[in-house]
């Protein structure tokens, strides 16, 4: 499989293991794998099946064990009400005093014109209740609804202030602000703060953010529109508006309308905040730019691009419209991963048979050293062909639940994919350790 790819990357191929969760209608995760205190890591597989609600699991890398937790139909008490189904869950799970704080989302819609929207209901359907806040008791495994976002709106983009107690929400397709306080338990909807979202029409149309910046200092909230202005929610004022002077509209990230469907424009896609810089770091969708945001000195610096190096060399964008939501921070508190995505054949000799290519791409904040450690492929050598979560593990390995082609017998046959989680080994590890 290794010949699959081109040019300099045909010896650069990282060998995966899949841990397969049995839950064959899982087609996908958005940002939804996350490792807590004790080591253990809780992911979302998500469907789009209309009868179906997604699935929490757990993997205890120590026992190579993986458990269900819950299905989000049956922990917000909707399986079976022929609701459209919670589907999805659309963010990171938060850990808070034993407890993970998680949201849920639904993945019934349609696509016009590369636009996505809520899909008609069909005969014998309800309306999609709202997405839930919910949380999960790690010890005992007993799951609470907590609260509930508008009906017909999930809850896309989720992050957690820790040090007081509140998380903040974006619905879809409308973008209304959420303030849940978890000490009180209420919810506060702040309305729309991307104009019409990803339903508005002509000047009103904008495609959402999926990722939150909280500043741990004071508590501010950071986002972008896709026109690229970024946005701050103060809590002491209780309002959101612009920040003056900060954006990250730049031409190198190519031209966008903010307007038009199909791409996040000058949103940023992921971003973290980095203690020891007292910085976020975040990465453009589709050109794969890392950037540097001081939100005190009003500043957003780009710093190098990350995307895969073919891409690089190229100046091609990412294969993915929306870009990937797997900028994390490694053990070592300067390195940052990425898994991003290149064009390449899947060896099939067929040249309609074209996936993209999931690659893991390193940056070391300290010394600017950039690494494409090559493509991931599973250890039968099957594609993993993109990934919208990832986790780097302390213990050495690194985790995903990408899209990963199934065993089929007939060359001739177009692949299908699944959903699941997979590991491999960190390459950086032996580095660390001095080797």
């Amino acid at each position: 499989m290794a010949n699959a790819l081109r040019g300099s990357d045909q010896e650069k191929v990282i060998p995966c293991r899949l841990h397969l969760s049995g839950f064959e209608k899982a087609d996908s995760n958005f940002y939804s794998l996350t490792i807590v205190g004790d080591g253990s890591l809780y992911f979302t597989l998500s469907t789009h099946n209309i009868d179906t609600h997604g699935r929490v699991y757990r993997y205890d890398p120590s026992r190579d064990a993986l458990t269900p937790v819950c299905d989000l139909g049956e922990a917000t008490g909707e399986r079976g009400a022929k609701t459209l189904p919670q589907g999805k869950s659309h963010s990171p799970f938060y850990e808070l005093d034993g407890w993970l704080y998680f949201s849920t989302h639904y993945g019934y819609f349609a696509t016009n014109d590369e636009r996505e929207e809520p899909a008609p209901i069909p005969d014998g359907y309800k309306p999609y209740p709202g997405g839930h806040l919910m949380r999960l008791h790690m010890a005992s495994g007993r799951v609470e609804d907590l609260a509930k976002a508008p009906p017909e709106e999930g809850i896309l983009t989720l992050n957690m202030d820790a040090r007081r107690g509140r998380l903040y929400g974006l619905t879809w397709p409308k973008g209304l602000f959420l303030v849940y306080d978890i000490a009180t338990g209420g919810l506060r909807n702040l309305g729309p703060v991307s104009r019409g979202g990803e339903v508005g029409r002509g000047d009103q149309y904008f495609c959402l953010v999926r990722s939150f910046a909280i500043d741990p200092r004071d508590g501010r909230v950071y986002f972008t529109n896709a026109d690229g202005q970024v946005h701050v929610y103060d809590p002491d004022a209780d309002r959101v508006a612009p920040l003056d002077g900060v954006t990250l509209r730049r031409d190198i990230l190519g031209q966008w309308d903010p307007h038009k469907p199909g791409h996040q424009g000058y949103n940023w896609r992921d971003i973290l905040w980095h203690e020891e810089s007292q910085c976020f770091y975040g990465v453009h969708p589709k050109s794969g730019w890392l950037f540097r945001f001081d939100p005190p000195a009003r500043k957003l610096d780009l710093i190098e691009r990350i995307a895969a190096d073919d891409l690089r060399r190229s100046g091609q964008f990412e294969p993915f419209r929306y870009g990937y939501l797997t900028l994390q921070l490694g053990p070592d508190r300067e390195t940052l991963y990425y898994l991003t995505s290149t064009y390449g054949p899947d060896g099939s000799g067929d040249s309609l048979r074209v996936q993209q290519a999931t690659h893991l791409v390193t940056y070391n904040l300290r010394t600017g050293r950039y690494d494409d450690h090559g493509a991931l492929r599973l250890d039968d050598g099957r594609q993993v062909r993109m990934s919208q979560c990832h986790a780097v593990h302390p213990g050495g390995r690194c985790y995903a639940c990408p899209w990963i082609e199934l065993p089929h017998g007939n060359a001739d046959q177009r692949p299908r994919w699944q959903c699941d989680l997979i590991s491999f080994a960190d390459p950086l590890v032996a580095t660390r350790q001095g080797r």
